[in-house]
């Protein structure tokens, strides 16, 4: 039972990198969508674009925010916890 529920894990990190990588992908189209349309003059194809990118890119930072990892990044933090460096430098601190 235990392996069963650590391959569910598996798949739900899995899948949400597969979304994290389609949100990217939709925010660097669009933005490609919108250069074009502003390269070419074509305005309506430019705002396409660009609501493309802009929804992509909410999208991405926002799951990332959401999950905890740009939020820890920007905080410097991290989901694993205090690492070996710290526990040696507590150590030492209270032998002192």
């Amino acid at each position: 039972m235990e392996r069963r529920s650590w391959k569910f894990f598996e798949r739900i990190e899995s899948l949400i990198i597969i979304v994290l990588m389609l949100l990217l992908t939709l925010a660097i189209g669009g933005a490609v969508v919108a250069l074009i349309g502003a390269v070419f003059g074509l305005s309506s194809v430019r705002n396409i674009g660009g609501s493309i990118a802009g929804l992509g890119g909410i999208g991405f930072f926002g799951w990332m925010f959401v999950t905890g990892d740009l939020a820890g990044a920007l905080l410097g933090r991290s989901r694993q916890g205090p690492g070996v460096e710290n526990n040696k430098n507590t150590k030492v601190e209270n032998d002192a």
